[in-house]
């Protein structure tokens, strides 16, 4: 099995979640209308909890493989809890979930693996339960001016092989939706800058152009950078 892709750790960056991103922001929006009073949610790749930070409830549990972020998670989601483990070998029973997510974590996963870890998402969530994913699309402009692609290899991924995957996998999508446009690559690009060469999170340019991109993200229009998918457990 390949290694996955390491994300890169900026202690002075990475000291807190960044709910400022829009693209969490949307995921959070995105993920409302599927709650209910009581769910059981899981996040595989929660990161310094910046979902959860906004989400936070009794009910979630946050799984990553960083012990640094998982550190800082538990600093700031009080009522999420959070473990270290694996997503292509969760350490859950059977049917247990209502909801897992995952937010731009196929990117990082070591290639190929997206079947073992569907299927590992399929074997813990319940019956008609909901699966909730976000991925770098696969669109010329929005690949070749990410930071992340270029610099990283971060993967992007084609709608309709990612629809017939997620088929494949026994899940029926409900919902999909591409967000965000050139604002939104353009605050990418400042992020990566304002964390690998600024060293600090706030800049008023990127403050201006992650205003524009949450305009993108909240706009009805078709988009070019991130896929949203909604899929129930067959």
């Amino acid at each position: 099995m390949k290694n996955s892709l390491v994300t890169s750790w900026n202690p002075i960056f990475d000291d807190k979640p960044t709910i400022e991103v829009p693209r969490i922001r949307f995921s959070e929006k995105f993920s409302r209308k599927y709650f209910k009073k009581r769910n059981f949610i899981l996040e595989i790749g929660c990161g310094t909890g910046s979902y959860f930070s906004i989400v936070d409830r009794r009910d979630c549990i946050g799984l990553d493989l960083n012990r640094d972020a998982i550190k800082i998670a538990k600093k700031y989601c009080l009522d999420s809890r959070f473990i270290i483990a694996s997503a292509t070998n969760l350490p859950f029973r059977a049917e247990i979930f209502d909801i897992i997510c995952m937010w731009e974590v196929f990117e990082e996963i070591p290639k190929g693996t997206e079947e073992i870890i569907m299927a590992e998402v399929r074997r813990t969530l319940r019956s008609k339960a909901v699966f909730l994913l976000s991925v770098s699309n696969d669109h010329l402009i929005s690949k070749i001016l990410d930071p992340a692609f270029i610099f990283q290899g971060s993967r992007h991924y084609n709608l309709k092989r990612l629809l017939n995957l997620i088929s494949d996998c026994g899940f029926s999508v409900t919902e999909c939706t591409i967000r965000g446009g050139v604002n939104t690559i353009i605050a990418n690009f400042l992020f990566f800058f304002c964390k690998h060469v600024l060293n600090k999170k706030k800049a008023l340019i990127k403050t201006f152009f992650d205003k524009k991109s949450t305009k993108e993200f909240d706009s009805s229009g078709n988009g070019i950078v991130y896929i949203f998918i909604a899929a129930n457990k067959n």
